[in-house]
């Protein structure tokens, strides 16, 4: 990457262009953080179809020897040839390379015919030229003019090789001429023996170093002293990078220690130069201060990588210098904070005027004015835009060195032991730059100190964690709260910066040994000697660093006023709005031991047990977020079908159940996509589905279960042979019991590939070993035989040294497919377990006396059974659920079955489970209450076909359609309008196979009908209903005020004809089957077309045969049968014959004579007196219909006659008996007198059935006066006559029983 160099001379020429260049920043430092795409490594081709490992999921891409890449060979020799890989350093870091499983390259082979140096390390400085040394690095700034300047800054930079060999002359103090080393053979110049050549680099830095020094140095005669002379950024730029190489080559600590404190006091001077200037004071300053500042950072580069380096001697670490060195980097710290954040330097600099705009009132930008306005202002932003720009490009220059000093600083941390002052200073500083925007790069990095701090000096993490919540209040208050930090996912999410360093600062307090951390070997991972107990403490060292941090956020929730604790509590949910984010991610196991330490707080006293209301309300929205995530990480597990976790999950061994066709992994078996198979398991795979190469289909290959247990097998066996030869064993118990706990567990398995992938996932900061080092801690703590193999566990975190060629071809998983697998081993962690007993008090807030409260857990379940709705099913949540159900609220009840209601869709047992409950709310107080009730039952009986409830939700929501809200009788009728008589849509219309002209589905919706009667006492509210539904009168008054349309109207009096037209078809078959009971069996059958009468009897009268109905219920008049069901039977039947009789044009005389006889008949025989009345009537109806209303009553009187006649007695005594037997009209008792039984012994009360039985004295009077009063009133339909059961007489319906009766 480009290293743009400092100007001294203030000419914006130095500076390039505004673009932000990372010097000494590696792409592996930057990558994790910023969303960079994936460049291919043939970018700079011509041809954008050239692809080289750039898709790797589209199949075989990447195989290199397909003949698309091969064709390119020549572009590729071409790109080769040209390309300078010298900066590499390739040479010097050659390891040996197992090819045994190495493919042939065709490509390679190809590139080497195009160019057979292709290959080659170049090294252009070693050619037989001489190598020019440009003066102006040897010649101080002052002797030199603006043009020398000028021209060092253009020069490029020596390249290693020519700074390693080159030897000067010796010291210059003046304007030298250029120096020409000429090399007749680079190979002459190079020693054959490696400590030769590395004495010659360490005699080549120490010229360097002597020249560097001789040019700062300036002898003083008058007072025997030296004086310092200001060096320009270039030469300190280029010891910089002599100083990296011999870093790189772990040859620095060689150098004489005389060399190096002359060294360091020479840049000591150059820091202490440019104290107290700071580059956003450009224009206020000289182009002399730009260049002290300069200069002052790329001395304190050169003085941290020398003493940031390994083995370095004490007497270099100087507390002066190093406390200079903090100070300066701090001070342009916050001139860059300024200058990037205006809100930042108007709170730190408020007087300082903007030196960045083109004038005092206009922006910068000011060519995006008005045309008019542009003109005005232009010869002033001509003269400031050259130092925006300059100051700009400066600023991005020095950001990107403070990055490279902080790198620095966090590697001194771990080699000097810095004061507390230094290390308060450094946290202080780290902290401001988290609260800035557009500096993101400088934040990872102040980041990345503060957890080198937290991790070497364990006495400031106390400290660290309380600038840490310092710096949460800081934040903006937002429900879209500023999330730079990028996450290394596919979806690019993004999390606050301040939730990134508290996930890095959990996982710096693991305690992760530092002799495990820099081991390179399998040997030197054994000789790590640990406690049994160590693992352990480590798990309390983090948890207590949750509880730290946690803890001084709740106090402070607590401590703050009302009106701050909104903002408060929103800030805490963005905090654990990124903790969820992060959850299940690989590179974030901190994330879940965060989280599981708040629920355990706020399940104690600061949350739901504490005394202010606003605490545990804020608890209880927290506890049902995180409960909400872990009940969807455990749908989603469950119902994953990766491979891994299915062998996870598998009783038997990991290789029995497979397809044996198929891939395992994507289950496909197309024949066209080649499977090869796993030598382990005989697995089949695509190359595709797990990363391999189709020609390693017939070599040794392993899927990643197989080649994981390999590894820890050799791992064991590793970790047994060396225990029994150095005796460790005996540490952690016998030989026998320490192989017992080795033995290779699935679970150990599927961790293990978790652990490599981080192996892999290599980082700079070696944060991968944090993390890799946090799994274990938590394994270890839910592992009862950890401590027998510590060592074995320890080994497992760097199995790629002790492993390292397995003798098989790595197939590495995607990302997808190691979160999967974390997914999956978070669901046996402690935090997931927790979900129940989130859940458990969650219910139990559902009982607190606060009404808020109630609210509040009521709508975090909410949230829970929306995730999964099996949650519902659990018994503790239906009776806390149906407790609400009858809370004191309106509000909480509406809600509780809402919280049912949402769900009854998609799952029908859920409502089968609450019906009963919600049923009873059918007829609770509150309007909406009910509302909800009835509908939350309708979607019930709508969602599910077979539910078996049908016919008791029909009963409770007609029971309701007398509601005294208006609004509540036109949804029931609404309800049923949808259940029964609205037409359905898309529906193909099938009939039954038994001859039936009725659809089928209008057969069904009449068996609901009878059903439903069936268990009714009467029919009074399906009359209701029909008749509101013929009208469709319950629709909205919108819709009343344009009209009902016509052809609804039409379409539900078709269904109900096609009702009744099935009613009298199942009626006639009930007769068929010979029931004893025919009449019970017939009744609800009758009641159902005695409704349809009441409403409209057109509809018992087809147009096709109008006598049908008569003609078919005729009949049943002949029965013989006088108890209480068979009069309300007949009682219909009559009413039903009376209402269609006058609809008839014409009825043939056998039907009437025959219709006659049988009332005739009915009237003499019959005990019950409602069904005598309705003979009586309909009989009188038959009269107006034929023509022989003379002869019938003629035929009633004259039987009343002969009754008197028969009866013998006193018409006086017989008119005073009747006198006396009349029934008094109805009365309600008065206060405090008992109700008597005889207030519901009259006729209404007997309509139903269940009438008192009373002694008939005189049958025929009654009937005589009761006959008068019909003929009168002949058309009058009384409601609660029809309903049958009157009065039923003692003793036989014969003459003989009637005199007995008289003479008692």
């Amino acid at each position: 990457m480009s290293n743009p160099a400092a100007n001294p001379g203030g000419s914006s020429s130095g500076f390039g262009s505004q673009g932000v260049g990372l010097s000494n920043t590696i792409h592996s430092e930057v990558a994790p953080y910023l969303p960079l795409p994936s460049l291919p490594v043939f970018c700079g081709a011509y041809d954008p179809e050239l692809r080289l490992f750039d898709d790797r999921g589209g199949g075989d891409l990447w195989y290199l020897n397909r003949n698309e890449i091969v064709a390119q060979s020549a572009r590729i020799a071409s790109m080769l040839g040209d390309t300078d890989v010298s900066y590499l350093h390739l040479r010097n870091d050659v390891r040996p390379m197992s090819l045994d499983n190495v493919v042939p390259l065709e490509l390679h082979d190809q590139i080497l015919r195009r160019n057979p140096e292709a290959y080659e390390h170049p090294t252009h400085a070693l050619e037989n030229k001489p190598v020019h040394v440009e003066p102006s690095n040897l010649v101080p700034p002052k002797v030199q003019n603006g043009n020398d300047q000028q021209s060092r800054q253009s020069s490029s930079t020596p390249n290693d090789t020519d700074s390693s060999m080159r030897k000067p002359k010796g010291k210059r103090k003046g304007s030298v001429a250029p120096v020409s080393v000429e090399v007749s053979d680079p190979s002459e110049l190079e020693p054959s023996d490696p400590s030769e050549l590395q004495d010659a680099t360490i005699r080549n830095f120490c010229d360097i170093l002597e020249e560097f020094c001789g040019k700062a140095e300036v002898a003083n005669d008058e007072r025997d002293e030296v004086d310092w002379l200001a060096l320009p950024a270039s030469d300190i730029r280029f010891l910089v990078n002599e100083i990296m190489l011999l870093r790189g080559k772990k040859l620095l600590h060689l150098v004489p220690l005389e060399a190096l404190v002359r060294l360091l006091q020479i840049l000591d001077h150059q820091i202490h130069r440019a104290e107290g200037i700071s580059i956003d004071q450009l224009d206020h300053s000289g182009s002399d201060a730009v260049s002290y500042v300069f200069s002052a950072l790329e001395s304190i580069h050169a003085a941290l990588a020398v003493m940031a380096h390994n083995s370095m001697p004490k007497q270099l670490y100087k507390e002066e210098l190093i406390e200079r060195i903090l100070e300066f980097s701090k001070h342009q710290i916050l001139g860059i904070l300024s200058a990037y954040d205006p809100a930042f330097r108007a709170l730190h600099k408020p007087n300082e005027p903007e030196a960045y705009e083109g004038d005092e009132n206009e922006d910068p930008e000011a060519d995006y004015c008005r045309s008019g306005k542009r003109r005005r202002v232009q010869k002033s932003v001509k003269l400031k835009k050259s130092a925006y720009n300059k100051v700009n490009s400066a600023m991005n220059t020095i950001l990107q060195k403070l990055c490279t000093i902080i790198g620095l600083l966090k590697d001194l941390l771990s080699i000097e032991r810095l004061s507390d002052s230094c290390i308060l200073q450094l946290v202080k500083t780290s902290f401001t730059t988290l609260v800035v925007d557009n500096v993101q790069l400088l934040q990872l990095k102040a980041m990345s100190l503060l957890c080198g701090i937290f991790l070497s000096y364990t006495q400031h993490r106390s400290y660290i964690v309380d600038e840490l919540v310092q710096l949460l209040w800081k934040l903006p208050v937002s429900k879209r709260a500023l999330r730079s930090y990028h996450l290394p996912d596919e979806d690019q999410k993004q999390i606050q910066m301040v939730t990134a360093l508290l996930i890095q600062l959990v996982h710096s307090s693991a305690n992760l040994p530092e002799a495990l951390r820099h081991a390179t070997t399998g040997h030197s991972i054994l000789e790590v000697s640990l406690d049994a107990t160590y693992i352990s403490k480590c798990h309390e060292a983090i948890t207590e660093t949750c509880c730290l941090f946690w803890t001084r956020v709740l106090q402070r929730f607590t401590a703050v006023k009302a009106q701050d604790s909104a903002e408060l509590k929103l800030l805490m949910e963005n905090l654990v709005t990124d903790l969820l984010t992060t959850l299940n991610l690989p590179e974030y196991p901190a994330s879940a031991l965060i989280l599981e330490v708040l629920c355990v707080l706020l399940l104690q006293n600061a949350g739901l047990k504490s005394k202010d209301v606003s605490a545990r309300s804020m608890a209880i929205d927290l506890l049902g977020m995180i409960a909400t995530s872990l009940k969807h990480d455990s749908v989603s597990c469950r119902q994953e079908k990766f491979w891994i976790l299915q062998a996870l999950d598998s009783e038997d061994d990991v290789g029995c159940s497979f397809p044996k066709d198929a891939c395992c992994v994507c289950l496909d078996r197309r024949v066209g996509k080649a499977l090869f198979m796993c030598q382990g398991c005989n697995r089949l795979f695509h190359s595709d589905c797990t990363g391999g190469r189709e020609c390693e289909a017939n070599q040794n290959w392993h899927c990643q279960i197989c080649l994981c247990k390999k590894q820890l097998m050799v791992l064991q066996s590793f970790c047994n042979m060396q225990c029994k030869d150095n005796g460790r064993a005996n540490r952690y118990g016998s030989a026998k019991s320490f192989e017992t706990a080795n033995m290779v567990t699935k679970i150990e398995i599927i961790q293990q590939t978790l652990l490599n992938f981080l192996q892999d996932s290599v980082s700079a900061d070696d944060m991968h070993q944090f993390i890799g080092w946090f799994y274990m801690c938590l394994w270890y703590k839910d592992d009862s035989k950890s401590e027998q193999r510590l060592t074995y566990d320890i080994t497992r975190l760097k199995s790629n040294l002790v492993v390292r060629d397995s003798g098989t071809s790595h197939s590495m998983l995607t990302r997808d497919s190691m979160k999967k697998i974390t997914l999956a081993l978070g669901q046996n962690s402690s935090f997931a377990r927790g979900f129940d007993k989130i859940l458990h008090m969650l219910l139990a807030s559902l009982r607190e006396n606060s009404p808020v409260i109630r609210a509040k857990a009521l709508r975090a379940v909410s949230i829970i059974v929306e995730t999964d709705p099996e949650v519902l099913r659990d018994k503790s949540v239906q009776l806390a659920v149906e407790g609400r159900f009858c809370d004191s609220a309106i509000s909480v009840r509406e809600a509780a079955l809402e919280l049912v209601g949402r769900h009854i869709a998609s799952h029908p047992d859920v409502g089968l489970q609450y019906f009963e409950k919600v049923a009873e709310r059918i007829k609770d107080t509150g309007v909406s209450v009910r509302k909800r009730a009835i509908k939350i039952i309708r979607d019930m009986c709508t969602s599910n076909a077979n539910f078996t409830q049908f016919t008791t939700a029909c009963i409770e929501i007609i029971s309701r359609v007398s509601d005294d809200e208006s609004s509540i009788q036109d949804l029931v009728c609404k309800t049923f309008f949808e259940l029964w008589f609205q037409e359905p849509s898309g529906v193909q219309t099938t009939f039954s196979g038994d001859g039936s002209s009725v659809p089928l589905e209008v057969a069904k919706k009449t068996e609901q009908i009878v059903e439903m009667l069936r268990r009714m006492a009467n029919n009074h509210l399906l009359v209701t209903v029909v008749k509101r539904n013929l009208a469709l009168d319950f629709f909205p008054q919108s819709a009343k005020a344009v009209g009902i349309n016509p052809m609804s109207l039409a379409s539900v009096r078709k269904r109900c004809e096609l009702m009744c037209k099935c009613i009298l078809e199942r009626i006639l078959q009930v007769e068929e089957m010979n029931n004893t009971e025919e009449e019970v069996q017939t009744l609800p059958y009758v009641l159902a077309l005695h409704s349809f009468c009441v409403v409209d009897p057109t509809l018992c009268v087809p147009s096709s045969d109008p006598s049908q109905f008569v003609v078919t219920l005729q009949p049943y008049l002949k029965t013989q049968v006088d108890n209480r069901v068979v009069a309300q039977f007949l009682e219909s039947i009559i009413f039903i014959i009376d209402s269609v009789l006058p609809l008839i044009r014409k009825l043939t005389s056998s039907i009437v004579e025959e219709l006659e006889q049988d009332l005739k008949q009915m009237i003499g025989r019959h005990s019950f007196l409602t069904v005598v009345h309705a003979c009586i009537k309909c009989l009188c109806t038959l009269s107006k219909v034929s023509g022989k209303g003379a002869s019938v009553i003629e035929f009633l009187i004259q039987d009343l006659k002969n009754a008197l006649k028969e009866d013998t007695v006193d018409y006086a005594t017989y008119t005073a008996n009747i006198k006396r037997k009349r029934p008094t009209p109805r009365k309600k008792p008065g206060r405090g007198a008992p109700a008597s039984q005889d207030m519901y012994d009259d006729d209404d009360a007997n309509l139903t059935g269940g009438s008192a039985v009373r002694k008939r004295t005189t049958p025929r009077k009654r009937i005589g006066r009761t006959l008068a009063d019909d003929m009168d009133d002949d058309d009058d339909y009384d409601d609660a006559d029809w309903m049958g059961g009157g009065r039923r007489l003692t003793g036989s319906s014969t003459r003989g029983n009637r005199s007995a009766g008289r003479q008692r």
